[in-house]
């Protein structure tokens, strides 16, 4: 988002009547004053254990410093170690068993995304195990968290702190790159993510929200959806993964309805 400036957005909507997509939605104005549109990222390139002002941070990264081992794996060592976290992982979030995603789809997607040149691969050890894991695409002199999981059962050894004080430390000092993101505000989920990388010495970059609809998506906004959504949510039980595209849908709608006097 840093490198977008004067994306044309009559080229957007003549894009999106000849494709299947629902919308299209960029962020530019990176660094602005505050809104409801942010990122949250770290941009200190004087980063380090010593700078970052919350107590329980730095306490956390020492204890995952002394108990774990971070580098950077490669594809083959990943993808034979990997799944045990993310299977562990995923049923601490409540999915059931049979819904969690199966290892052969799971190793096929990473071994499909480790063909990109910049998509990078780190794990958190201890006692020789993995224990955490976080996937990184490096591009246009940025980085982005594309994937963190950690097995809940070792959480007390703090891998997840260590994980990302070492990658952080890593790109910003080592690879000099403008910041490190996990990418911009949850709109599916809750999730606890931020409030931790928060934590870790990252900080919220605000910017402006552009969104482009397609004639399906104005369609939904016209019929009132966001008024008459409320009493369908029973069928939340039913559909759970389009439900929450319908709700992240409308939020970042009325996210960028903030932002209607700056276009």
């Amino acid at each position: 988002p840093h490198t977008n400036q004067n994306i044309d957005r009559n080229k957007v909507k003549n894009f999106l009547m000849r494709s299947n997509a629902l919308l299209a939605h960029w962020t530019d104005e990176w660094d602005r004053s505050e809104s409801l549109w942010w990122w949250t990222c770290c941009d200190n390139k004087e980063y380090d254990l010593e700078k970052i002002t919350n107590t329980d941070g730095r306490k956390n990264i020492r204890k995952g410093l002394r108990e774990c081992i971070i580098d950077r794996i490669d594809v083959k060592k990943f993808l034979d170690e990997s799944y045990q976290v993310h299977y562990q992982a995923a049923k601490s979030y409540g999915i059931s068993k049979n819904l969690i995603q199966p290892e052969n789809e799971f190793k096929n997607f990473f071994l499909k995304m480790s063909k990109y040149s910049g998509f990078e691969f780190w794990g958190a050890y201890f006692n020789n195990k993995l224990v955490a894991f976080a996937t990184c695409l490096v591009l246009d002199n940025a980085v982005l968290l594309t994937n963190t999981r950690s097995d809940p059962n070792y959480h007390k050894h703090r891998p997840n702190n260590a994980l990302i004080y070492k990658l952080t430390h890593y790109y910003l000092k080592d690879r000099n790159v403008t910041y490190i993101t996990n990418g911009p505000r949850t709109l599916l989920h809750q999730t606890s993510i931020n409030s931790f990388l928060i934590k870790m010495g990252y900080r919220k970059i605000y910017g402006r929200l552009n969104l482009v609809l397609s004639k399906k998506a104005n369609l939904l906004i016209l019929l009132g959806v966001s008024k008459w959504g409320k009493y369908l949510d029973f069928i939340e039980r039913f559909l759970p993964n389009q439900w929450a595209s319908l709700n992240g849908f409308l939020k970042i709608h009325s996210i960028s309805k903030s932002f209607y006097n700056d276009y």
